[in-house]
């Protein structure tokens, strides 16, 4: 079947979804300046460009968009930007998703589209599916409690609603290692981020004495 032309992305937007996509997949390591790297890629190269591209086209019923056009979207991310289909997938429900909340033109452009990012703080992808999709986002402090303690569900009791709390299989014994574990490495924590203060403290008055002398010979 021969692609509708018009439901295509443009070459400038191809090129900036891959470009992106080839930066992302490069960077294996985790690290502060990689993460990053990839959440500038993800948000403003790969959604910017791609819900400027959404916005144009009418929704159904459902709040999505025509069969050809989802089509056309999930041919173009993956065999023309390299994106796999479950990343494919997630770019496209969500961008289309962000413009139904915040109700965006059909003549949108790469401005608007940042200035609506910047001003409600949508900085990662994680921000974006939690924004549009009205789930709160997890914090890193809520997962690990979860994982360590338990976490409160709904769920019908006798036929009434209620929250309830499922504890995890961890006994309290196994609990009490964990805070205590956790307790030891926070004071390493703590004394290594003051050596590190101390240090830099250090080199900072070493380079401002350098300097003076420096000064002084060269006045």
């Amino acid at each position: 079947m021969q692609k509708n032309i018009s439901y295509g992305l443009s070459n400038e937007s191809i090129k900036s979804i891959a470009s992106a996509e080839t930066t992302i997949s490069g960077l294996k390591d985790a690290n502060k300046e990689n993460t990053a790297t990839i959440n500038h890629n993800k948000v403003q190269e790969q959604y910017v460009p791609f819900i400027v591209h959404s916005a144009q086209f009418p929704r159904t019923k459902s709040g999505n968009v025509a069969k050809a056009v989802t089509q056309c979207m999930y041919d173009d991310l993956v065999n023309h930007c390299g994106m796999s289909k479950s990343s494919a997938k997630i770019l496209k429900e969500n961008s289309i998703k962000f413009c139904e909340f915040f109700d965006v033109p059909t003549q949108a452009t790469p401005e608007l589209i940042k200035g609506i990012l910047s001003e409600n703080d949508l900085d990662t992808q994680t921000k974006i599916v939690a924004k549009v999709s009205g789930k709160k986002e997890v914090t890193l402090a809520e997962k690990i409690a979860k994982m360590v303690y338990g976490k409160e569900v709904t769920k019908k009791v006798d036929g009434v609603e209620q929250t309830i709390f499922v504890p995890t299989d961890l006994t309290m014994d196994e609990i009490n290692q964990i805070e205590e574990h956790m307790a030891d490495i926070k004071r390493v924590r703590i004394a290594t981020d003051e050596a590190n203060r101390a240090k830099l403290a250090e080199t900072t008055t070493d380079n401002k004495e350098t300097n003076d002398v420096l000064d002084a010979l060269t006045a």
